[in-house]
């Protein structure tokens, strides 16, 4: 009896080819870029004003990349293993709230030996930056988390926080091409909470999206 229960159970089942969750990933990641580069001259450019290369070529400029990138990279270390049902890998969102807290403690020395003057944390664009990040960064989430819903998270709330910083830190990289703030407060305070958003947002919407 038992035999034949598991002979049915089994009888469709399909293996599933070697690396088909990361294949599944990198196209989602590679289609996503694809659609966070877009919004730059089709939306930031277009409709917001923002020409590209805001503050190009300065040692801002290179911060604000090699900063949103390191997050993009942890969340794009994290993914793969919250995504299946056995594996908690939570080092890489850790290390990236350690960052953030490294990247606002830089940004408050700064700014105090600036004599916490307000344009140094304010900049000119303090009441858009983290929406015009989430923006940039919402093509290739909602790419991440559509390929997801194939997956069988263990928590499909850290599963989507991971997709989130994933694509808020890339958004943010390709933000920064448009960005003309050279402040290191302004970068540690208001990319961090764009970046930060976008993670929320990715773990509210995994959620409910990546329940099995």
């Amino acid at each position: 009896m038992t035999d034949d229960l598991i002979a049915n159970l089994t009888a469709e089942l399909k293996p599933i080819a070697p690396y088909a969750l990361e294949r599944r990933l990198w196209i989602a990641l590679a289609i996503g870029l694809a659609g966070t580069v877009l919004v730059g001259p089709l939306l930031l450019d277009l409709v917001f004003g923002r020409p590209f290369g805001g503050a190009w070529g300065s040692m801002m400029f290179w911060g604000k990349l090699a900063y949103t990138l390191a997050l993009g990279l942890l969340g794009l270390v994290a993914v793969p293993a919250l995504s299946r049902p056995d594996r908690r890998l939570l080092w890489p969102l850790v290390a990236a709230g350690a960052l953030a807290v490294l990247a606002l403690m830089v940004g408050t020395m700064g700014w105090m030996q600036a004599d916490w003057a307000m344009p140094v944390l304010m900049g000119g664009t303090a009441l858009v930056c983290p929406w015009l990040i989430i923006l940039t960064a919402a093509p290739l989430l909602a790419l991440l988390l559509g390929a997801m819903r194939r997956f069988a998270p263990a928590s499909p709330t850290l599963a989507g926080g991971a997709a989130g910083l994933l694509a808020g830190g890339f958004g943010a990289a390709a933000y920064a091409f448009y960005c003309g703030e050279t402040s290191m407060m302004f970068m540690a305070v208001w990319y961090s909470l764009g970046i930060a958003l976008t993670a929320l947002l990715g773990a509210l919407i995994g959620r409910y999206l990546l329940r099995w």
